[in-house]
């Protein structure tokens, strides 16, 4: 192998826009081109995936390749996410992403013969629409929603209790896991977003706990906890400029909530103190413009006594600095223009010295 081998190295490829193939992605739909569409949410979906869409939109490929395992894969992936709204699919009579994905895994189900679960995902996604008083079907439709409902409700409420009762022995994982459970039945139940907030927070998980934290305060704003966690969030990820506005926000919602006032003087604190940090360092930026003026002062040869200035020779002498450590004090000289045309004459004097010495001796020889 040539010693000179690693520069023949290949350049590394540029990083993928995820936009760019989206849009290329989007435009291979419009042409009914669900196999190059495919390929292009393949590449989406490996990479870090921070929203559902991708995952959906390969599934809308993979229903109309007929690949119906790999809709209720991508699926049951999306019903993962929070939910949130979407447009474009009121024809499905699906106002949401989880209501569109359900409506996908009732239709792999039915393909795959699985009537029971294609009517389960489709009285799912019923409740979801009827929760939210959208798209509301006929009575016999609005009867089987309301039943849906409050059955979920009912499976939601039984593990948040089974949350609490190992959040209370302090079994953050566990609680997380019974807590999601619940979500999947009752995703718009703000207390549960805010039991599993606090258990992300217990499990320092910052941006999983801030997103339902955000859930918690979209679904009941008027709700003081919702603020609260999301303060205690921001402190601890050491964003504090952003969290003192959001627990001031709280305190005025709650002015006699004793838990938001002491996290509210906890974060007032560390901001006063970032804030004393800059204003010592401040004055020592100040002086140092001094130092040209000094140099200047000694360059233009009026020095009267040419001699040389040392102050505080002692250097083993410690002191404390403006950040209360404990340094050696530096040794600061001033050195005059005549000292240094002293020095110059003292060794131009030795160097003749030495070359009239060498003369003799050569001369004798």
């Amino acid at each position: 192998m040539s010693m000179f081998s690693f520069m023949k190295k290949e350049p590394e490829l540029p990083p993928i826009d995820p936009t760019l193939v989206l849009a290329e992605a989007q435009e291979c739909l419009k042409e009914k081109d669900f196999d190059s569409a495919l390929e292009k949410f393949d590449l989406l979906c490996s990479l870090s995936v921070q929203s559902p869409l991708p995952l959906l939109s390969r599934a809308t490929c993979r229903l109309q390749l007929k690949k119906y395992e790999g809709v209720l894969e991508d699926c049951e992936k999306v019903l993962m996410f929070l939910n949130s709204d979407i447009d474009g699919h009121e024809e499905e009579s699906c106002t949401t992403v989880h209501s569109l994905a359900l409506m996908r895994m009732a239709k792999a189900h039915k393909e795959l013969g699985n009537l029971d679960s294609a009517k389960s995902s489709l009285m799912r996604k019923n409740a979801i629409e009827h929760k939210l008083g959208r798209n509301r079907v006929d009575d016999d439709g609005d009867e089987a929603a309301e039943d849906m409902v409050e059955k979920e409700r009912q499976t939601a409420e039984e593990w948040k209790e089974k949350g609490n009762a190992e959040y209370r022995k302090e079994n953050w994982t566990l609680a997380l896991e019974f807590y999601k459970n619940g979500l999947g039945y009752d995703m718009y139940n703000a207390k549960l977003h805010s039991n599993t907030c606090m258990t992300l927070i217990k499990l320092r998980r910052w941006s999983q706990a801030l997103k339902h934290a955000e859930q918690c305060i979209a679904l009941e704003p008027d709700w003081v906890k919702g603020y609260y966690m999301k303060g205690m969030i921001l402190s601890g990820e050491s964003k504090i400029e952003q969290a003192l506005v959001v627990l001031r926000q709280a305190a005025k919602m709650e002015p006699g909530n004793t838990q938001i006032k002491a996290l509210l003087d906890e974060v007032e604190s560390r901001v006063e103190y970032v804030e004393s940090r800059l204003r010592r360092r401040k004055p020592a930026k100040d002086k140092e413009p001094e130092q040209p003026e000094q140099q200047k002062a000694d360059d233009s040869g009026n020095d009267n006594d040419n001699e040389r200035a040392v102050e505080d020779v002692d250097s083993d002498e410690e002191y404390c600095d403006d950040d209360g450590c404990r340094t050696p004090r530096k040794i600061k000289l001033k050195v005059t223009r005549a000292d240094v045309i002293n020095t110059a004459m003292e060794l131009a004097a030795a160097a003749v010295g030495v070359a009239v010495v060498w003369w003799f001796v050569t001369q004798r020889d």
